[in-house]
């Protein structure tokens, strides 16, 4: 069991059978939960702390039936918990959006690497670990790389986190950002992001 009393949670939205992944944020940055599940796995998470910021990771261009219903299956979850949009004042329950990608070229100021590719995903996650995450080193996947792995056609990859991780868990700390240095984000749009400065 989880409780505390805060927490700060990313969601990526996404088709398939399991939808929703979520990384979830203590006060300190430590990761406490990643998962990939339903919208009911997501919600007994949300349950277990006394005040909560969600952040959800949204694609501004994906416009198709199936994730308009995920999209609505999330929101009607979240207002049935009493999440408001944030900012709220004196709500324990806030949420509000943003687009990893946009969050990733905030933190990194400098071009993208793709998303699923294996150095994407490496520089995605040296950018969060550099903002203080309490996350696995990416670097140390470079230890476990010997030439009779790579002979063989195999890298350690299982200790990197997923694309989908990734951008739950940069949504992550944008929540946590918000909440801990009000300052450091910037809103466009309908989106909040980290501030460049």
């Amino acid at each position: 069991m989880l409780t505390s009393s805060s927490a700060f949670v990313g969601v990526h939205l996404s088709s398939g059978r399991k939808p929703y992944t979520f990384a979830l944020l203590d006060d300190d940055l430590n990761l406490k939960a990643r998962a990939n599940g339903e919208v009911k796995d997501l919600a007994a998470i949300l349950s277990e702390f006394d005040s909560v910021i969600v952040c959800i990771s949204a694609n501004a261009k994906s416009r198709s039936p199936k994730s308009a219903n995920i999209n609505a299956v999330l929101f009607e979850q979240l207002k049935k918990m009493s999440f408001r949009p944030f900012p709220a004042q004196n709500e324990i329950h806030q949420w509000f959006k943003t687009v990893a990608n946009e969050s990733f070229s905030a933190l990194l100021k400098k071009k993208l690497l793709g998303r699923r590719t294996l150095e994407g995903r490496i520089q995605r996650a040296l950018a969060l670990y550099d903002q203080g995450l309490r996350i696995d080193d990416p670097m140390e996947f470079f230890e476990e790389i010997t030439r009779y792995k790579l002979m063989q056609g195999i890298l350690p990859v299982e200790n990197l986190y997923t694309s989908n991780e990734l951008d739950a868990l940069v949504a992550a700390y944008v929540a946590w950002t918000t909440a801990n240095k009000p300052g450091q984000f910037i809103v466009k749009g309908e989106f909040f992001l980290p501030s460049e400065e």
